[in-house]
């Protein structure tokens, strides 16, 4: 029986950061949108890796590298082992989790104009079954303090080049930054 979706963001916990960007909504979108297959997770993609593997040792999909290619995302399309669950371009783009854990969760990635700017937030949404899945999401906690706050600004980085450069992001075309790189993020 499927799982219910739809409410995600009542789900108990939740963690993530932010950025901010003078880049537009659409060349932000156009980099979250391009997200996993070869362009990996942006940032920290050890720790994806590490995750991955994982979930690969218990029978998962946490290796599968692929996402669709020539033409926009659609709510069920597959990305790695992410479902898409929302595509509201270039505003929101919400990811079910697809490696095994005991609970339910969701990415979501919102593009919000302020003042100018834009505020890119990714939060991850986690709904346990039961003591296991509260302990799973206490286990991850520690890499959710810094995780979001580097992938949005990752993201906010590179949509400001490609928007500088005049081009959109491809699949391969955003090398992955291992986190040890980051330039200074603006927040707010």
């Amino acid at each position: 029986m499927p799982r219910d979706y739809s409410q995600y963001r009542q789900f108990r916990y939740r963690a993530g950061g932010s950025a901010v960007t003078p880049a537009s909504a659409e060349s932000v979108w156009d980099v979250v949108a391009a997200i996993g297959g070869e362009n990996r997770y942006y940032t920290l993609n050890s720790l994806w890796t590490v995750r991955e593997l994982m979930d690969a040792a218990v029978g998962g999909a946490g290796l599968r590298r692929s996402r669709p290619a020539g033409r926009e995302l659609r709510p069920g399309d597959r990305i790695d082992s992410w479902e898409v669950l929302v595509v509201d371009r270039p505003h929101c783009l919400a990811l079910i989790f697809g490696m095994k854990a005991p609970g339910r969760g969701v990415l979501e990635f919102r593009v919000t104009p302020t003042d100018r700017r834009n505020r890119l937030t990714a939060t991850a949404y986690w709904e346990p079954d039961g003591v296991a899945g509260l302990l799973y999401w206490r286990a991850m906690q520690p890499a959710h303090v810094f995780l979001f706050d580097r992938l949005t600004d990752t993201i906010c980085r590179k949509a400001l080049a490609a928007e500088r450069q005049g081009a959109a992001p491809e699949a391969g075309a955003n090398a992955p930054d291992d986190g040890l790189g980051a330039g200074p993020a603006l927040r707010r």
